[in-house]
């Protein structure tokens, strides 16, 4: 039996996140930079790679638009955090329409359809999501640094609904299962980019929506399962300190 809190076409973008139709030079060095760290990790790849791969003339383009290696990552992050973001807003602001009381489950998805987007299209060029787990795994990447409330209000949202659909446990749990649900989401979808891209060049298929479908179906598992006996006694001694 196949649970959702709405139909999951209802959610879908006018056009799959990817490379721009009709791109500027900081727009195609943003891209380019994007799929090269996604592909090679973030210090595996050099300015000049990227200006090189994005065929500007002008090697000091890269320098001009965005000053550094740190400034360049914080713009794929924040441009890509802004577009997802309001997709995952209509997705809630729908899901809200349908039920005011939302389930673990309607928060799941606003975490994961929006960076889901365009996986589902054959012939469709994924990077995001590989990107955003070689910066998540970086040392010197603060992503949470990088967001602002312009770009994490859908985040925040669906925080919100995950606490009051969990309201029984306690709220550093609650806490801790979303951010590390986030992060399995995130090293889940890089995965999901990794096989589609490899399945992609050897013309083998690869049901991506079966796959994000249980994706969803087992972070929705993971952040109501049952809190165990230790967890609880490590409650207890902590309060008590």
């Amino acid at each position: 039996m196949r649970h959702k809190s709405g139909p999951a076409e209802a959610f879908e973008a006018d056009e799959a996140i990817g490379t721009p139709v009709s791109a500027n030079s900081s727009d195609l060095l943003l891209f380019t930079a994007e799929r090269l760290y996604a592909e090679k990790g973030i210090d595996a790849v050099s300015m000049r790679e990227i200006s090189r791969e994005a065929e500007q003339k002008n090697t000091s383009a890269l320098h001009y638009h965005f000053g550094s290696k740190e400034a360049l990552i914080r713009a794929i992050l924040q441009r890509r955090m802004q577009e997802f973001d309001a997709l995952r807003n209509v997705f809630l602001d729908q899901a809200l329409q349908r039920d005011p009381r939302p389930s673990v489950r309607t928060a799941i998805e606003a975490l994961v359809r929006p960076m889901a987007t365009g996986l589902t299209e054959r012939g469709k060029e994924n990077y995001y999501n590989r990107f955003l787990a070689a910066a998540q795994m970086h040392p010197d990447v603060d992503i949470v640094a990088f967001t602002s409330d312009e770009t994490n209000r859908g985040f925040r949202r669906a925080q919100a609904i995950l606490e009051a659909a969990l309201s029984g446990l306690p709220a550093s749990l609650v806490r801790q299962r979303y951010l590390s649900g986030l992060a399995f989401i995130i090293f889940s979808l890089a995965d999901f980019e990794r096989i589609k891209a490899r399945r992609g060049r050897q013309n083998r298929g690869f049901d991506m929506t079966r796959a994000v479908e249980n994706l969803i179906d087992m972070a929705v598992g993971a952040v109501q399962a049952p809190v165990s006996e230790q967890v609880l006694a490590r409650l207890r001694e902590n309060s008590q300190a």
